[in-house]
């Protein structure tokens, strides 16, 4: 495999052109969701009570369940199936932060009498769950700032805003599909957003390290050519990595549960997004910058 992917001959500098309709249009489908749609925060950032418990399958009536919940709890209160057993079913509500949890096991009594059992409650004030959603927000740029920091001290300015375009395309892109599939954003999804800047950080990181040897080599050679060289040289390492890492958040998304799977998907998408991207976004976008702003590559 290894001998066949170094002999390989592509040009994904000029295949990158084409590959950028493709980001373009992504990107602008992400913004649209993320402009006119909104994300969907869960109770990490907006605050709010999620409670889980099991009921007795007999008679079981959600749209009756959540009418009653409502009117008891004074608020809209969300209740969805989860998974069913033979006698009985495991449901999640969600609601404003419930101060009173008496008035719940009230509610639950009068519709239950003693047949349902609370599996555990989670609840987050609001001033808290804005103080997260400031400190995701920063985490989120103070880790772009720092990575095009430190590119631009390890390079130079052209590969840094080439790297930083690519992070922020993986992550605009992810972002999107989140909110099209309406699935929530926690903690535990931008922890993964940030894992996916770091796993396609250090992709870039050694296709740019590859780059910059060749050119080094080969001065006076075409721009185009070396790129396309050293995309081909790093490529089985590129493909082994991705290929292996899915593999194994594949089987974290299949086996690792409900609270797993919003953060396992989020890694599915990254992993798949800055694999594409460290090949024809990173690497063209600094070759971009180079030629408009006559950058020179160092030959020390």
């Amino acid at each position: 495999m290894k001998s066949n992917l170094q002999n390989l001959s592509f040009d994904f500098i000029h295949y990158s052109k084409y590959m950028l309709s493709v980001s373009i249009v992504l990107i602008l489908i992400s913004l649209y969701c993320l402009i006119f749609k909104g994300i969907d925060m869960s109770i990490d950032f907006q605050g709010g009570t999620i409670i889980n418990l099991s009921v007795d399958r007999d008679g079981l009536n959600l749209s009756q369940l959540r009418k009653s919940l409502s009117s008891d709890l004074q608020q809209s209160v969300g209740v969805v199936e989860v998974k069913s057993q033979k006698s009985t079913t495991e449901l999640i509500l969600t609601m404003e932060y419930l101060e009173n949890e008496e008035t719940l096991h009230a509610s639950l009594k009068n519709i239950y009498s003693d047949q349902y059992n609370i599996i555990k409650i989670e609840s987050i004030g609001p001033k808290i769950g804005n103080e997260l959603k400031g400190n995701a927000r920063n985490a989120i740029i103070a880790s772009l700032i720092i990575i095009g920091i430190y590119i631009g001290i390890r390079f130079d300015g052209s590969y840094a805003l080439g790297s930083i375009l690519a992070l922020i395309h993986d992550i605009i892109i992810t972002l999107g599909i989140f909110i099209i599939l309406k699935i929530e954003i926690s903690i535990a999804v931008v922890a993964a957003f940030l894992t996916i800047v770091g796993y396609s950080l250090n992709d870039t990181i050694v296709i740019y390290d590859r780059i910059r040897e060749n050119f080094l080599k080969n001065p006076h050679r075409e721009k185009n050519k070396v790129i396309n060289e050293s995309l081909v040289q790093t490529l089985n390492r590129t493909i082994v990595t991705s290929i292996t890492t899915l593999l194994v958040v594949i089987v974290l998304y299949i086996y690792g549960g409900e609270v797993l799977r919003p953060f396992s998907l989020a890694l599915i998408i990254g992993v798949i997004l800055g694999t594409y991207s460290s090949l024809f976004v990173a690497s063209p976008a600094m070759l971009y910058l180079e030629k408009k702003y006559n950058v020179e590559i160092e030959e020390t």
